[in-house]
């Protein structure tokens, strides 16, 4: 069977194999359900969750009564999810996440060392084309990184099997500063 990736082009990598979980998001705004539900099948190591069954269940308002009662507003429906509600789904699972501001590329690299699933939040936020808004957002799970390529991330949006791409580390650097460094750690 031919592999479906030249791995020997990646400097460091993690070794689950979220691309084996890869699914497609279609022309949805489900980036961060359908990354949630790879990330979780591929430490599950199998298939439980679906991109748009996650995206269901994030759109329901959740209930929270600790410390004390509130609601949880975890995604706006068929648009964005908030990264306090994939970590919040994910704790449901029983899978430790924790979202944070202000990450640094540094970071990334530690935590793909250290085997530490991240997610990220990139996009360019504040634009327009004349008086229509154009602004977007995404989520996709970094893989690997190798300096003077850029960053390798298993990605939602990607048709191919594997959902492999590659993004040049000033490329990624911009859209993600533009998305205030968002992370998700999961495991």
């Amino acid at each position: 069977m031919k592999e479906l990736f030249d791995w020997n082009t990646v400097t460091s990598r993690l070794n689950t194999p979220l691309h084996k979980y890869h699914q497609y998001q279609g022309a949805t705004n489900d980036c961060g359900p359908t990354s949630l539900a790879i990330v979780a099948n591929a430490i599950w190591e199998q298939t439980r969750l679906q991109g748009p069954r996650v995206a269901q269940e994030l759109s329901a308002p959740r209930f929270r009564v600790r410390p004390m009662p509130h609601p949880v507003v975890r995604r706006i429906p068929n648009w964005a999810t908030f990264p306090w509600g994939i970590v919040d789904y994910l704790r449901e699972q029983e899978i430790p996440a924790r979202w944070g501001l202000g990450g640094t590329e540094e970071k990334l690299r530690r935590n793909l060392a250290a085997e530490q699933i991240t997610m990220v939040i990139i996009g360019e936020l504040w634009s327009w084309r004349g008086r229509h808004y154009t602004g977007w957002a995404h989520v996709k799970t970094l893989y690997g990184f190798t300096p003077g390529r850029g960053y390798l991330f298993v990605d939602p949006a990607h048709r191919a099997e594997h959902g492999l791409s590659w993004q040049t580390a000033e490329e990624f650097a911009q859209q993600w500063r533009n998305l205030f460094h968002i992370y998700i750690e999961v495991g």
